[in-house]
C-alpha cells in the first residue's frame, strides 16, 4: 500500500522505525510462524472486539465533522462495516477459537480507543482523520507481511485472510488519499499535529500488540 503523495509518504516514513518494531515484535513473527500461543490470541480477539466499537464510535464521530458530503459517507460507511466487523468476529472467529468474551478493554487497548476518540472530539478534523489512519493502513502493511510470509497450515490462517479483502484495500486506499489530501490543504500547524497523531496511532498499535505477548 503505496503513499498517495508527498505527505503521506513523509508520515510513513517517519513510522517506518515503529512499524518494523511492529513486524519484528513476539506475536507478530509467532503468529507468522503459527507458534502464537492459545492465551496471546485470546486475549487480543476478545480485546480487539471491544476496541472495535469505539474505533467505530471514533469515525461516526470524525464523520460528523466532516467538510464535504462524500467524505463523510466514507466515514460513516467505515463506521458501520466497523460495526459489521465486529458482530463478524464475535459469531465467527469468538466461536470458532472458543474465545471467552472480554468484558473491559485491557490497558493498552483502553488507552488506544481513548486515544481515538479524544482526537475524534476534540482536534480539528485533519489531525482526527490522521489519527484514525493507522487502524487501516498499519493493519494492512503487517497483514500483507503476515500473509506473505505465514506457513501453509498456519493454524490462524482464517483470521490473517481478512486483512487481504479487495474491499479492505480499497478503504486503505481512499483513506490515504484523504489524509494526503487533508495534509496538503493544511498549514504546517495542523500538518504537525497530523504527523504527530498519526505517529502516536503506530505506537498504540505496537503496545497492544506488546501487551498480548505477556499473557
Amino acid at each position: 500500500m503505496e503513499p498517495a503523495g508527498s505527505f503521506t509518504r513523509k508520515l510513513w516514513m517517519t513510522v517506518q522505525p515503529f512499524y518494523e518494531q511492529i513486524i519484528s515484535c513476539l506475536f507478530v513473527r509467532r503468529l507468522t510462524d503459527g507458534t502464537l500461543p492459545r492465551k496471546w490470541f485470546t486475549h487480543y480477539l476478545s480485546q480487539d472486539v471491544l476496541y472495535i466499537i469505539d474505533d467505530s464510535r471514533a469515525l461516526a464521530v470524525t464523520a460528523a465533522r466532516a467538510p464535504s458530503p462524500d467524505e463523510m459517507y466514507f466515514f460513516l460507511q467505515l463506521a458501520k462495516d466497523g460495526l459489521d466487523i465486529e458482530r463478524a468476529l464475535h459469531d465467527e472467529f469468538i466461536r470458532l477459537f472458543s474465545i471467552p468474551e472480554a468484558l473491559e478493554k485491557s490497558p493498552a487497548f483502553n488507552a488506544y480507543a481513548d486515544f481515538l476518540i479524544n482526537n475524534a472530539f476534540n482536534s480539528p478534523y485533519p489531525v482526527a482523520v490522521a489519527a484514525l489512519l493507522p487502524c487501516f493502513w498499519l493493519y494492512y502493511k503487517t497483514g500483507e507481511h503476515v500473509f506473505k510470509n505465514t506457513i501453509g497450515n498456519n493454524p490462524y490462517r482464517k483470521w490473517i485472510d481478512t486483512y487481504s479483502g479487495d474491499e479492505y484495500i480499497q478503504y486503505t486506499k481512499k483513506f490515504i488519499r484523504i489524509t494526503e489530501n487533508l495534509g496538503q490543504r493544511s498549514d504546517s500547524a495542523i500538518r504537525e499535529q497530523m504527523e504527530s497523531a498519526f505517529t502516536e496511532a503506530i505506537k498504540h498499535e505496537l503496545r497492544v500488540f506488546e501487551e498480548a505477548s505477556k499473557q
